[in-house]
């Protein structure tokens, strides 16, 4: 190592944009899960706008960065891009005035999140079901174990992001530990698909 090259923390890092945009969303659903515990104990408070309104901040920051949405990640049209600041700007107004949008986000995310998961489901495994007698792709024998895995991860946290989105669209139906369960599963998955993606790219 040169003297001139700085301590190890300070040197840049190799993560790309997209897998740094997940790791923010893999502490915020980390957090929140195990803050549901004692919440649904009635040991702190709650803001369910605050919850909603920063889920829907994030989300839009991938749409206009990446063009990563719930359903898959698509070309940055202008109209992702309006779509990206219209999200943006209820999930801040949601944080900052609670009460209004609090219903209209909540059923928007349980959409987002039930339509992105299965949408996402039929088109890892329709291509497959349809071209079972295909020759299968040939994939180096090293990379196979990490793209199982990889598969195994996204099915996991698409079936997790559908029970997610059903917990906010019919509230009451599945317990509030097990939406807390449900949520700190769903943001550790995210940490797994971080790394798997590291050794992929």
């Amino acid at each position: 190592m040169k003297s001139s090259d700085p301590p190890l923390i300070f040197r840049e890092t190799s993560i790309p944009l997209s897998i740094a945009l997940v790791i923010p969303v893999g502490v915020l659903l980390v957090l929140l899960g195990l803050l549901l515990f004692p919440v649904n104990k009635g040991a702190i408070p709650f803001s369910p706008d605050g919850q909603l309104g920063l889920l829907l901040v994030i989300m839009a920051i991938q749409m206009l960065a990446l063009g990563e949405t719930p359903m898959g990640q698509y070309r940055r049209s202008r109209l992702l891009v309006i779509i990206g600041i219209v999200f943006a700007s209820m999930g801040i107004f949601s944080c900052i005035v609670p009460g209004v949008l609090t219903d209209l986000i909540r059923v928007l995310l349980a959409i987002l999140n039930i339509a992105g998961g299965a949408i996402l489901l039929a088109k890892r495994f329709l291509p497959m079901l349809q071209g079972a007698d295909s020759p299968a792709t040939v994939v180096p024998a090293d990379l196979l174990p990490t793209l199982k895995r990889l598969m195994v991860t996204q099915t996991v946290l698409n079936v997790v992001s559908i029970s997610f989105g059903i917990s906010m669209l019919l509230p009451g139906l599945i317990p509030g530990m097990v939406i807390a369960g449900i949520v700190v599963i769903n943001g550790l998955l995210l940490f797994a698909l971080a790394t798997i993606l590291m050794k992929v790219v």
